[in-house]
């Protein structure tokens, strides 16, 4: 799913350096590796601007002896914002800075649609913040986010900072969609974080869940708990529109990150929405964690589901071979979630209820499971230990009446206690 949102903003920039008008004459490159696309039209770009190079360095040349003033009206007048944008990359950066403040800001915004990130970040980290903002405000009025996008990982923050209260929550949303660089997305969220709400809302809003979803793939895992926190906090209508578009764009391997990071209340919010509880989203949910490597992203939120779909989602996971279900308990072992393993467990039924206590017996250490025992430790889940104590071997069994003492559990030990077996 993020490969294709990747390729599609990628088509899209390569139809702007082609002059297409309409991006989806390219659709036909969008399965193509994002990667490719990109190196394509770097290699177009490069070819734009080495073909004349020579020649652009003489320009550059003359720009250097000629006064400040005179530059601006040539640059204006005479070369026009393509050979402006061309020249700028061999031209001192602090003399591309004093030539454009002498410019309009409709010219130099028509100078950075052409301008190559690559060879003139130096001149663009230079540029004064109200100078930023200035042809940002350009670039809006005509909705290029292209432009936009293309920039902000070579721009500093207190440029971004002063060019951000003019752009718009969907303008926002669409230019992290389109970043060059989608490592600078989380630069960008610190200093917007007070808009993400409204970034959000606006993807709700305007159907811009594509744009919404590639932004929650590309956020780096420290991001990811207070995105979803806020995400859950928006209400119903837009966590039903963003589980709607997920499961329509089968993104779950977007969305499962997240929520394996939420808090607890946003958990709940989240897995008692209906739109969760489809058959046919659960399964999809399901396919995504046990072939796509997100199982341990599911466990928090499966823990978090009414008793029907923890039972669909222990069903599933019952289905698997011994192998794969002594590796599944063993990764979430090693992820520490047996809070959320455990119910899952006791959710399954018959012969693979007895297969997965099986499996955990067979462990060389019980500690990490047992320890998930705690004083928080619903009654529910001592209910349920006692209904299937016949099905579990005698050495968990053991282990769990102790650990029941140990909590002060004393009827629960007492009934988990094996017969026969003497108390500790």
């Amino acid at each position: 799913m993020s490969q294709h949102l990747v390729a599609v903003a990628e088509t899209t920039k390569l139809a702007r350096l082609l002059g297409l008008t309409d991006p989806t004459e390219l659709d036909f490159l969008i399965d193509l590796p994002p990667e490719a696309i990109r190196q394509y039209r770097e290699r177009v770009t490069d070819r734009l601007y080495d073909r004349d190079a020579k020649r652009l360095k003489g320009v550059a040349a003359a720009v250097k002896l000629v006064p400040t003033a005179i530059s601006a009206k040539v640059a204006e007048r005479a070369f026009g914002p393509v050979l402006c944008a061309a020249v700028a990359s061999t031209v001192d950066a602090n003399r591309a800075i004093d030539i454009a403040k002498a410019l309009p800001a409709e010219f130099l915004a028509a100078c950075a649609v052409q301008l190559d990130p690559r060879r003139t970040a130096a001149i663009i980290a230079a540029v004064p913040p109200k100078m930023v903002t200035d042809v940002a405000r350009e670039l809006l009025s005509q909705r290029d986010h292209i432009t936009m996008g293309r920039f902000v990982h070579v721009v500093p923050e207190p440029s971004l900072r002063a060019a951000a209260p003019v752009m718009s929550d969907s303008d926002l949303l669409r230019i992290a969609f389109l970043l060059e660089d989608k490592t600078a997305i989380d630069n960008v969220l610190h200093i917007v974080a007070d808009r993400v709400p409204g970034v959000i809302r606006a993807a709700a809003a305007q159907d811009m869940w594509a744009e919404g979803i590639d932004l929650l793939d590309s956020i780096a895992p420290h991001n990811r708990a207070w995105i979803g926190d806020t995400t859950a906090g928006l209400g119903d209508d837009t966590l039903d529109a963003l589980i709607t578009a997920v499961a329509r764009l089968d993104a779950w391997a977007t969305l499962l990150p997240i929520t394996s990071a939420m808090s607890n209340d946003s958990l709940t919010t989240f897995a008692q929405r209906p739109a969760v509880h489809d058959e046919t989203v659960l399964a999809a949910i399901m396919d995504t964690a046990l072939d796509h490597g997100h199982w341990t992203n599911l466990l928090p939120l499966a823990a978090h589901l009414p008793e029907p779909q923890l039972a669909f989602i222990a069903a599933r996971v019952g289905d698997q071979t011994d192998d794969r279900l002594a590796e599944l308990i063993r990764e979430a072992d090693t992820a520490g979630l047996w809070e959320a393993l455990i119910p899952l467990a006791l959710a399954m039924t018959g012969d693979n209820r007895r297969r997965a206590l099986d499996i955990i017996d067979a462990m060389d250490d019980a500690e990490n499971f047992l320890a998930a025992l705690t004083d928080d430790t619903s009654d529910d889940i001592w209910k349920l230990l006692r209904e299937v104590r016949t099905e579990i071997p005698t050495r968990l069994l053991t282990l769990l009446a102790g650990r029941a003492r140990e909590l002060g559990r004393d009827d629960d030990a007492g009934e988990l206690q094996p017969v026969g077996a003497t108390a500790e």
